[in-house]
């Protein structure tokens, strides 16, 4: 008897999610103009930062998330992952006052060999490099 009502209970929640897993939601819109991308990579875990401009009539802030490209989180010829970088839109409205945006994403499943992040907006899309690592000064031997 559990067992049917917990089968009855789950069953919605599985038939409503989305297919593609993550993606935008449906009150996001792709970010107007991406102007900063910044990227760090500590050990395992790839932190990415972006800064745009939302056509928004907000005053506050506007929540805005980064997901990747075409659903794939795999590198592309130049070793980039590729990311879109989407804010909650409010509505139908079409003015034309740009606000600051920004975003932070953790990876923690990063591809070997990734030198970078590409963030597409509507309008263009900025790239940020990881930093080269730095070079172990080698002590001399008395």
């Amino acid at each position: 008897m559990k067992a049917t009502v917990l089968a009855f209970l789950i069953s919605p929640a599985l038939l409503l999610t989305p297919s593609a897993g993550m993606c935008a939601q449906q009150d996001s819109k792709l970010m107007t103009r991406v102007e900063d991308v910044t990227a760090r990579l500590k050990g395992k875990k790839l932190t990415i930062q972006a800064h745009g401009m939302a056509s928004t009539p907000s005053l506050m802030g506007v929540g805005a998330h980064l997901l990747p490209r075409n659903g794939k989180h795999e590198l592309n010829k130049d070793g980039l992952l590729e990311y879109d970088f989407y804010y909650k839109s409010p509505g139908n409205y079409s003015g034309d006052k740009l606000k600051p945006v920004k975003a932070t994403l953790k990876e923690t499943s990063v591809p070997p060999g990734v030198k970078g992040v590409r963030v597409f907006g509507e309008f263009n899309d900025v790239t940020g490099l990881l930093p080269e690592p730095k070079q172990k000064k080698k002590r001399k031997a008395d």
